[in-house]
């Protein structure tokens, strides 16, 4: 049976980098390093420490970043300023080392998606959505989604700022019933979804109405200190004039529960009444025991594999969400327990039954900022050249889109289709065309990414990361051995393994030949012959079937 019993002793290297891995960006070889010699509870520990607040991003025209009262130079269209606003966000997941933290973002990204272009006429909204993110990332999950149903872009995005009485707007009543919380179950009725009904969409449809978003940034939560949505009033008697206040009857999905507005002023009511009748509305939603299994469903398809048997029901997510549940919807309470499992390290089943570890298709983010991150490449510095900056990354924009993740800009509301759409799942990354940029990217990476101008942005130099890392490059065994443990999540049968060190480095010479070569670039700088040899490896390794996962 799957087991969420704690492991015990030092994680080792294998586990270690499985971790940092699912929980990172991916590993850098100090933090392998490191975190081998920890438990898994103290690695955990050192996951969701404190993580200072990134600087807001720059515009290179005016010198400041785009947050009231700043705003982008006019010479800047939207979506140049949006792509700053994807740069910024991605080089956040570069520099977020050995924490969950970053990571996190990116989930409750892909579970509360948002499509950039529906908002970029408002640079500031799509800033505010991700520091709300990172705001909650290691909080609570149910303060988090009620923030996110007055935020500014989702206000606009799911077309809340449309929703008022007398012209109901459905469209984020249903996705935050459908996707956000208690989820959809099986179909019972013409319109019973299980775990709620068309009346409960229309019903906290009503719940909703009322609010409108703020172009002045002048309505502040007092816990995120971040801008929000404000309640539409009429200016003259300072009531919410637009929200519904009938009084609002759920199906027996939500115990039959009756919500009414208070007060009420003639025919309407005031603005903290607005906000109390959604704080109801999140308790009755979050008391669902559905809405706790569902985000543990996603936790489990982001973190550990997306096939959701009954067993893995029984034995993980209904504990993890009664957990959860008893922690008053603290996210890091069920990640803890997740993170420290046998079953998150493969240690309770056979060694070659249901292993969950190298068993994901990395998404394109994964391959992109962990082969940077890995081989601690550089980028052009913000603070120094930005303008560069922002040029390699519209390149590496391109390198994702082309490797099917449009980063920023999600198919639909659902998000991307990798993290929700079943059966494929994670297999929506790889296609004929996707395959083939994920090659392509390597060999980018090894030529270098430049500029017009011919200036290189980024490269990966093999020859030096080998020289700089490896234990003894002179010795061939010792070499793959390290590289196989680094770049390759799984353990390699002694066929594939040979693969690599006979037939692609030492391209079927003796390991004394590739000694003696390697010695003889020690003595003399000479590295063409090891340069060929190491730049065909990596190539061979990048664009290897086990690379792809993780």
């Amino acid at each position: 049976m799957a087991s969420l019993n704690p492991i015990v002793g030092t994680l080792g290297v294998q586990n270690a980098t499985h971790l940092l891995r699912r929980a990172t960006f991916g590993p850098q070889l100090q933090d392998i390093q490191y975190f081998s010699t920890l438990s898994a509870a103290d690695a955990f520990q050192e996951l969701i420490l404190p993580q200072v607040e990134p600087d807001l991003p720059i515009d290179f025209l005016t010198g400041t970043d785009w947050v009231f009262p700043n705003s982008p130079h006019p010479d800047h269209t939207n979506t140049e300023i949006s792509r700053f606003t994807s740069a910024w966000w991605i080089e956040n997941m570069r520099v977020s080392g050995a924490n969950l933290t970053d990571r996190l973002v990116w989930f409750y990204h892909t579970h509360f998606p948002m499509i950039i272009s529906r908002i970029q006429n408002r640079p500031q909204f799509s800033l505010d959505y991700l520091r709300l993110l990172r705001f909650y990332a290691l909080g609570n999950y149910k303060d988090l989604s009620k923030a996110i149903c007055i935020d500014n872009a989702m206000l606009v995005h799911l077309d809340g700022n449309l929703n008022v009485k007398g012209a109901p707007q459905e469209n984020f009543g249903r996705e935050f019933l459908e996707l956000f919380t208690v989820g959809k179950g099986p179909q019972v009725g013409p319109d019973d979804y299980t775990n709620f009904t068309e009346m409960d969409v229309k019903e906290l449809t009503k719940v909703l109405t009322g609010w409108g978003i703020d172009i002045g940034f002048q309505t502040i939560d007092p816990v995120t200190n971040l801008p929000t949505g404000k309640v539409k009033i009429n200016t003259t008697t300072v009531v919410a004039n637009k929200h519904d206040i009938s009084d609002k009857q759920f199906s027996a999905a939500f115990n039959n529960t009756v919500i009414q507005t208070t007060p009420i002023v003639g025919s309407n009511t005031t603005i903290q009444g607005v906000y109390d009748e959604l704080d109801v509305a999140i308790d009755m939603i979050f008391a669902s025991p559905h809405t706790a299994k569902n985000i543990c469903r996603r936790i489990y398809r982001e973190f550990v594999y997306f096939d959701i048997t009954t067993e893995i029901e029984t034995d993980i997510i209904e504990p993890l969400a009664l957990i959860l549940e008893q922690n008053n919807f603290e996210i890091t309470s069920v990640l803890e327990v997740l993170f420290t499992s046998e079953h998150f390290y493969d240690l309770d089943s056979t060694p070659t039954d249901d292993n969950n570890i190298g068993a994901i298709i990395k998404a394109p983010i994964d391959l992109i900022i962990g082969a940077i991150r890995l081989f601690e490449l550089d980028v052009p510095d913000k603070t120094t050249d930005l303008e560069n900056h922002y040029e390699l990354y519209r390149q590496l924009l391109f390198n994702l889109d082309a490797e099917g993740l449009d980063f920023f800009e999600p198919y639909d509301v659902a998000g991307y289709n990798a993290y929700f759409q079943e059966p494929g799942f994670h297999r929506n990354w790889i296609s004929s065309n996707y395959l083939a940029n994920r090659y392509k990217f390597s060999e980018y990476l090894i030529d270098g990414f430049i500029n017009s101008m011919g200036d290189v942005l980024l490269k990966l130099d093999i020859v030096q990361f080998v020289e700089d890392k490896c234990t003894d490059p002179a010795d061939s065994t010792l070499l793959m051995q390290e590289l196989v443990s680094w770049m390759i999540p799984i353990q390699l049968t002694t066929e594939r393994f040979d693969y690599f060190k006979d037939d692609v480095l030492l391209d079927q010479l003796s390991a004394a030949n590739w000694t003696g070569e390697w010695n003889n670039y020690a003595a003399t700088a000479n590295d063409a012959y090891v340069r060929v040899q190491l730049e065909k490896l990596a190539l061979a390794m990048m664009q290897s079937p086990e690379y792809q996962l993780y």
